[in-house]
């Protein structure tokens, strides 16, 4: 690891400089961000779309039974009719009561296919108001998408501008430095998360919230040379109007 004495002047740049490279760093993070808030809302569109699939299979599903009990009706009719015609045409007692049974249990029939059909009914009714409420839904969605894409577009144009704007001012800075130091900062970058330098409140060191020796402290007060957190390791500094 690289060790330096740095400057008052290269202190003051590395700080600045580690300002910059965390305002990079969140806007970078808020770039990638925004995709998420309209996938956010896709997702959920596309779930009520799914379940509008899914009402319509169910509605397909209620309307081919409607129907083949339509068609039992209909067809116990005929028989009703056959019936009839066999009661009147009974030549016995037999064939009388057979005449008979028959109506009867196709009126049995139509009686139970009917009350199906009902059910049906009922079911189908709730499905449709369930499937427009859906629809609905799912437009609202479409329309706040599409609102949310617009506002994305304009805040990653803008994202995009500070970040280039942020970057030039990181290579001006750079140039400004010595590669050395440089060095030595990237690395302490790279092995601190991005907080290489962290201010002092109260004796107390921001990055670990230990105390920080009083040794150290007067060393920090006086501006003699770099002092390191003991516990933390990063470099402690100290804002103006925070002395205490």
């Amino acid at each position: 690891m690289l060790m330096l004495d740095l400057s008052k002047e290269d202190l003051e740049k590395l700080i600045k400089l580690q300002e910059i490279d965390s305002k990079i760093i969140k806007l970078e993070l808020k770039l990638k961000e925004l995709p998420e808030e309209i996938k956010r809302f896709e997702e959920i569109a596309q779930t009520r779309r799914n379940k509008i699939a899914r009402i319509d299979e169910r509605i397909e599903e209620l309307s081919q039974k409607r129907k083949e009990l339509e068609k039992i009706i209909n067809e116990n009719y005929k028989k009703i009719e056959e019936a009839k015609k066999k009661k009147a045409q009974a030549k016995n007692l037999e064939d009388y009561k057979e005449a008979i049974k028959m109506k009867a249990e196709a009126e049995k029939s139509i009686i139970k296919a009917t009350k199906e059909i009902e059910k049906i009914l009922k079911e189908l009714n709730q499905l449709f108001r369930e499937r427009e409420k859906m629809e609905t839904s799912v437009a609202e969605f479409e329309r706040k998408i599409a609102k949310k894409e617009e506002e994305v577009q304009k805040t990653q144009k803008m994202l995009e501008r500070k970040l280039q704007e942020l970057g030039g001012l990181r290579e001006q800075l750079i140039s400004e430095i010595s590669p050395e130091v440089v060095e030595f900062y990237e690395e302490k970058k790279y092995e601190f998360g991005g907080n290489v330098f962290v201010p002092v409140y109260n004796k107390t060191c921001t990055g670990c919230s230990m105390q920080v020796p009083s040794a150290q402290y007067t060393k920090l007060l006086r501006g003699e040379g770099l002092v390191y957190c003991p516990n933390c390791g990063r470099i402690l500094f100290i804002e103006n109007g925070s002395r205490g």
